[in-house]
């Protein structure tokens, strides 16, 4: 049923990513204070866009399974976990910034309020044309 609804398969997708999001931004705070430590963050948005062909790249023709694909479907995403290797103002070569990691949990929070309410409204609207206007 959820198959050709497109919001219905990036929407689980992207909760994925910020669950994995809230995790890394915890244990970039708890690493705070570890020397060398180097922050890491979660890409899936420009992922996301890439699949959607919202991006600059030329997508390969394929008309065959067998055939290389330089753009995910939108099965096929999923997010990645990336180190920022970005220089560290701090002597100890840790890059963490406390209020940087806060405000992104937070914004991060804010995402996910928004899809499961987008997701709520999409399954109640299943809800309504299964069950019928009464």
């Amino acid at each position: 049923m959820f198959a050709k609804d497109l919001t219905m398969n990036i929407i689980p997708k992207a909760l994925d990513a910020i669950e994995a999001r809230q995790k890394i931004y915890s244990h970039n705070i708890a690493n705070y204070n570890t020397p060398g430590y180097k922050r890491k963050d979660v890409v899936f948005e420009d992922i996301l866009k890439k699949a959607l062909g919202d991006s600059d790249e030329i997508k390969l023709k394929t008309d065959n399974e067998k055939h290389l694909k330089n753009i995910p479907s939108i099965n096929e995403i999923n997010y990645k976990v990336v180190d920022d290797n970005s220089r560290s103002a701090r002597e100890d070569g840790n890059n963490v910034d406390i209020d940087v990691e806060m405000v992104k949990m937070m914004e991060n929070t804010l995402q996910y309020n928004a899809l499961t309410r987008l997701i709520n409204y999409r399954l109640s609207d299943y809800k309504t044309v299964i069950g019928g206007i009464r």
